[in-house]
């Protein structure tokens, strides 16, 4: 299977979304009613949009510079820069209809490998490609799925994809939990 990571993370969570009949995503729309525009409710959970951590802590979360959002709710994209001077994509998306064993079954049915977690009294589980060291992602169950991923764009192991997705989960869960 050709493996062309550049956007790994919007990948999964597309993915998710399609596996699990589309019932994973969230979406602000407007209908028209009478001629006057009515607007979704908008969602007051801190996990809704971009998440609850502002970019300032996603850099140092990351451990990357010069953070640039590239997309916005329901999946959150960011490209920085990280400590060696690689290029690294940072997703993040909470779903609130999904569950771990939706996300487990769509990393099995990827290809991925994944391992258990705990991150403060949150299950979750590390997504990592076996194909591509510069790639992980955490899920966490918190009124749905959040998950963070990282990708190292030049494929390298460091900085450690996995340790920068686990302090963006733990600095979520800190936050909302």
């Amino acid at each position: 299977m050709a493996r062309n990571r550049i956007r790994v993370g919007a990948t999964m969570f597309a993915a998710i979304g399609v596996l699990a009949g589309g019932s994973g995503l969230i979406a602000g729309c407007s209908a028209a009613t009478g001629g006057q525009a009515q607007t979704a409710p908008v969602e007051d959970n801190g996990l809704a949009g971009c998440g609850p951590l502002a970019d300032a802590k996603i850099e140092k979360f990351a451990g990357v510079t010069r953070l640039h959002r590239q997309a916005s709710p329901t999946i959150c994209e960011w490209t920085a820069v990280s400590n060696t001077g690689g290029t690294v994509d940072i997703t993040y998306g909470w779903l609130r209809k999904n569950s771990l064993m939706m996300d487990r079954q769509t990393a099995i049915d990827l290809g991925y490998t994944t391992e258990n977690l705990v991150v403060k009294s949150f299950g979750g589980f590390y997504w990592r490609d076996p194909q591509d060291p510069g790639v992980c992602g955490v899920s966490a169950a918190d009124s749905g799925t959040v998950s963070w991923w990282i990708h190292n764009r030049d494929h390298a192991a460091q900085p450690d994809p996995c340790a920068a997705a686990f302090q963006l989960m733990l600095g979520t869960v800190q936050l909302d939990g």
